[in-house]
């Protein structure tokens, strides 16, 4: 099933239009609103929808029945034992673009979720074309990129990077069915966060007071935030903290955070 991540909301500000430009410290944010951006065009579920509405039966019933049309007039393969979904094990059946699997993924979602089946293929139906965009500005800004997510129940992206925001990323966001919000001038990248991650692993693997632990980044704030189990329990955490003696990371933008608890985390030191 499609995983999708639903992050915090961002408010976007600005004259309609524009390109509203914030300066906050170092940092620039340059948001895209929804109403600028490309919309998706979807002549079949538009029809789809309409013979949904005519006939009285759900939308996703309709789909369904269209995606087996399609896949019994494009698959030889048998379609009349219980089980079986040509459509969906099919991969060239596509519905405007949309590969049929994943609209049954998004049935899914929209059961999870409380709303319409409508709904969710409007929030979730570009999912493989937005991903195409997202892969594009990785590959092309590997060193640069900081952070990439949804927001806003994933009606929006949110692009952070290292430096200023390349004139390439503007146009690839601007090629996006959603509000887009660049940040740049974050100090750090997914990269460098990813090695102080792997770092401050290492080096907790090697202590021997640390029974089990575990480490994640933190895209927004440049963080690392780990969490240790210690062998014994100190009576001083900030003490114990400080013996830790972790090493000075390459990027001194990129923070860590250490908390500890004393049930296991599940992954030892090696």
């Amino acid at each position: 099933m499609t995983v999708i991540a639903l992050l915090a909301s961002l408010c976007a500000c600005g004259q309609s239009g524009a390109d509203p430009i914030f300066a906050v410290a170092s940092t620039e944010t340059i948001v895209l609103p929804r109403a600028d951006q490309p919309t998706p065009h979807r002549p079949t579920l538009e029809r789809l929808k309409r013979e949904a509405a005519s006939s009285g039966r759900p939308l996703e019933e309709v789909v369904k029945r269209y995606a087996a049309r399609v896949a019994a007039t494009s698959s030889p393969r048998p379609t009349d034992f219980d089980g079986y979904d040509p459509a969906v094990t099919e991969p060239d059946v596509t519905i405007d673009g949309i590969p049929y699997a994943e609209l049954v993924d998004i049935g899914t979602i929209a059961k999870s979720e409380g709303i319409s089946y409508e709904e969710a293929i409007d929030r979730f139906g570009a999912q493989s074309s937005n991903s195409r965009v997202i892969d594009k500005l990785n590959a092309e800004f590997p060193d640069e990129i900081s952070g990439v997510g949804y927001v806003d129940d994933h009606r929006g992206l949110r692009v952070g990077f290292k430096g200023p925001i390349p004139a390439r990323a503007i146009e690839l966001a601007r090629t996006l069915p959603m509000e887009v919000t660049l940040i740049g001038g974050k100090e750090f990248s997914t990269a460098e966060l990813r090695r102080a991650q792997d770092t401050i692993v290492s080096w907790l693997r090697s202590r021997p007071e640390v029974a089990t632990m575990t480490a994640h980044p933190d895209d927004e704030t440049g963080q690392v935030k780990v969490t240790v189990q210690p062998k014994v329990m100190p009576d001083d955490t900030e003490e114990f903290k400080r013996g830790l003696r972790l090493p000075r990371l390459d990027n001194p933008h990129i923070t860590v955070e250490v908390t500890l608890s004393a049930e296991s985390i599940a992954v030892q030191p090696q």
